[in-house]
């Protein structure tokens, strides 16, 4: 998991914790936010989040909810700081002209993060895609394309990599894209400076995490688009 994909995941568990002090036993609701936040810390460092995991044992257990409620707010938001601290200065990660393998490298890393979706709207996404970045995605992990531009292309593309993994790909087409953003598992949402087929070849690009509220807005926008697009 990269840096700014766990940030906006531990940002994104601050915004969404349930009601948790009290007594009698939690709703599904709540271990389920229990158990992500449990998955979220152990892939920040097996190690270190061991005191979080007895907090939440003892919150399941009915011990002391309110004293562990507070350690594992306060346990977040010591690790948001340190993960924010590790990032470099700019917001994102930018690449230079002929940076390319760089930014080969970091979409790739951003795909892999995937557990269930993964989304990609770029008007210029051509077949390349499957070749460079498709198949970093995780077993079982569906993916959607919306494109504009080299729609047979992307089509057949398509057809071929599905036959031979598996996955679940669906493209689409429509002509009011002009963004280029990636979508993961519903929850993140990171823009892209240029396409992907062109990314850090010539000109500088970057790849850049937006905010939990944000990215929701845009999931909510992009549906739409999805929705009135055409099946390819």
């Amino acid at each position: 998991m990269t840096p700014h994909v766990l940030l906006e995941k531990l940002k994104a568990l601050l915004q969404s914790i349930p009601p948790l002090e009290g007594r009698g036993s939690y709703s599904n609701e709540q271990y389920s936010w229990l158990g992500q936040a449990s998955a979220i810390m152990y892939e920040w460092d097996p190690i270190q989040s061991l005191s979080f995991k007895v907090s939440v044992d003892c919150l399941i257990k009915n011990i002391d909810r309110s004293g562990n409620l507070g350690i594992l707010v306060s346990f977040i938001h010591d690790v948001i700081a340190r993960v924010e601290n590790s990032l470099p200065q700019e917001a994102g990660q930018a690449f230079g002209p002929g940076a390319v393998y760089d930014f080969f490298k970091a979409l790739n890393e951003l795909v892999a993060t995937a557990r269930s979706e993964l989304w990609v709207v770029d008007p210029y996404l051509d077949a390349e895609v499957f070749d460079g970045y498709m198949q970093s995605l995780n077993s079982g992990v569906s993916a959607r394309l919306l494109t504009a531009k080299y729609l047979s292309n992307v089509k057949v593309a398509a057809e071929k990599y599905q036959a031979q993994f598996g996955s679940a790909i669906e493209v689409r087409s429509s002509n009011g894209i002009h963004d280029r953003i990636i979508f993961v598992d519903q929850e993140q949402c990171w823009v892209l400076g240029a396409s992907i087929k062109d990314a850090a070849l010539k000109k500088p690009t970057y790849l850049a995490p937006i905010s939990a509220d944000v990215a929701m807005e845009k999931i909510k926008l992009y549906e739409a688009i999805w929705a009135s697009s055409k099946v390819i």
